[in-house]
């Protein structure tokens, strides 16, 4: 390495451990894991953001990297030097660290450190380390399986957000569970709102948790499977299914579009107004990957209630309602003097609140 290129290393090391050092100086980090049973650690995702002259390590996923925008300074690096000599010794670096904290608090059941570096080629984006503490992980089933057993199958009071909120991702983790129980996990979130039904606040967190955990599998974990996307400036993924996407057993039951299908109706009943167009679009994604069920909830509802019930016809009126998007046409009709019917003269839409 030249001289620009081991002092931008230097810059690296340097991020890398003023982070570990910070965390292992937490004075709460076993404080945190002791609110609930279903949380082994804080950190599961690290990503170290770098660009010549100003590199940091960050938390969380944000969208549009720094090291995207122009740097401060050109980068000494070529994609190549990042990919075949960078990541080695960054992957030696956080190894160190991290073999120090497998029991620690600090450090989930499985930890990635993700890296953003800013080339002289463009933004390279790399998983520069990954990995998985299988002791912690049993652990973390275990905790799972004993919490569904004893708060939601045999018990009857109302539950702990936050362990909704772990449970809900817990649950749709590919890593915990490859392929998850599609039937199972539903009825677990229903459970959770059938216990806190009476607390109308409460209730309304628990959606929150449980949406926002769906959201995030059918983005990350589901619809890549099927489609690439890309995010437009306004933020919202812009979906193109794939020229091989193949989707067996698309209206068998129990089948992981059903989670889709759950969180979608959960969006559009649940969320804000400026929200509800998400649940729409998984709706619209499922039925161009096929679902017949997806096409009739979009058009006809859920199927949670009889014909007999959404559907009235009569020779002056016809009725329907959607309840999936809480929804009712009416379709007033005009009887001519001579018996026949002309066209509908007024065509109503109202959505219940």
């Amino acid at each position: 390495m030249n001289e620009l290129q081991k002092e931008a290393l230097k810059e690296m090391k340097t991020a890398i451990h003023k982070w570990f050092d910070e965390q292992e100086n937490r004075k709460n980090a076993e404080e945190v894991i002791l609110r609930t049973n279903l949380q082994v650690g804080i950190f599961n995702f690290v990503t170290l953001d770098y660009r010549s002259g100003r590199t940091r390590v960050e938390t969380s996923k944000s969208v549009g990297s720094a090291a995207g925008k122009k740097s401060m300074k050109a980068s000494p690096f070529t994609r190549e030097q990042i990919l075949h000599e960078v990541q080695p010794l960054l992957v030696e670096i956080v190894r160190e660290r991290l073999d120090k904290l497998e029991t620690s608090p600090l450090i989930n059941y499985r930890f990635t450190f993700q890296g953003t570096f800013a080339t002289t080629d463009g933004l390279v984006e790399l998983t520069v380390l990954e990995t998985v503490y299988e002791e912690k992980k049993r652990q973390i089933l275990e905790r799972i399986q004993s919490y569904m057993e004893e708060k939601l199958e045999k018990g009857s009071n109302p539950t702990n957000r936050l362990e909704t909120f772990f449970l809900a991702r817990h649950l749709l983790d590919p890593y915990l569970f490859p392929e998850p129980e599609a039937a199972k996990t539903i009825a677990l979130f229903d459970r959770i709102q059938e216990l806190n039904k009476e607390q109308v606040e409460t209730l309304a967190e628990h959606r929150r948790d449980i949406i926002r955990a769906l959201t995030d599998w059918v983005e990350n974990v589901f619809l890549p499977r099927y489609y690439d996307f890309t995010r437009s400036e306004y933020r919202t993924n812009e979906y193109v299914i794939k020229s091989d996407a193949v989707f067996e057993d698309k209206d068998e039951p129990n089948q992981p579009i059903d989670l889709l299908l759950y969180g979608a109706v959960m969006i559009i009943r649940y969320e804000p107004d400026f929200n509800k167009n998400k649940g729409q679009t998984f709706l619209e994604l499922a039925k161009q990957l096929g679902s017949g069920k997806a096409a009739r909830m979009l058009k006809d509802g859920s199927d949670s209630f009889s014909q007999e019930d959404v559907h009235l016809r009569h020779e002056l009126v016809e009725c329907k309602a959607n309840d999936v998007f809480s929804l009712f046409t009416i379709v007033i009709r005009k009887e001519e003097a001579g018996g026949g019917k002309s066209p509908p003269i007024l065509s109503l839409q109202a959505r219940l609140k």
